[in-house]
């Protein structure tokens, strides 16, 4: 399966009647920030989020690189002295709208919210929200 060549940018949407796992970890390396990683096939797709996930506010994030699917279920320290990751939160999600200008997903399974949504999804200064 191919790998999406932007970061921070889904190579293939799951349908509304799929779902796959996501996942917030605090990271404390280089700065204090929320990767915020959700599962696309082989790889999870993948922002640093600039605050943290309260209430129903807009997040200013950067998209990263794709990571490695193990990141769902870990938490300790990340390899060459990069920090430690903590799960503040995971789940499931299912796309419920993907229009260009605004990406709406589903959560099951978490306690942040039932909803994320992210504006100006494909470029450089994307925001999250969850309600």
């Amino acid at each position: 399966m191919p790998r999406s060549s932007q970061a921070g940018a889904f190579f293939r949407m799951t349908s509304p009647q799929e779902r796959s796992r996501f996942v917030i970890l605090e990271h404390d390396h280089p700065f204090l920030h929320w990767d915020l990683l959700m599962q696309q096939g082989e790889m999870l797709g993948a922002w640093r989020l600039l605050s943290p996930v309260v209430g129903a506010a807009w997040i200013a994030a950067e998209p990263l690189p794709d990571h490695r699917l193990m990141y769902l279920d870990y938490e300790g320290p990340v390899s060459n002295n990069r920090g430690v990751v903590i799960r503040v939160a995971s789940g499931e999600f299912s796309v419920c709208d993907k229009r260009r200008e605004e990406r709406v997903y589903q959560l099951f399974n978490c306690d942040i919210g039932t909803t994320a949504r992210c504006r100006r999804f494909d470029s450089a200064t994307p925001e999250w929200r969850f309600e």
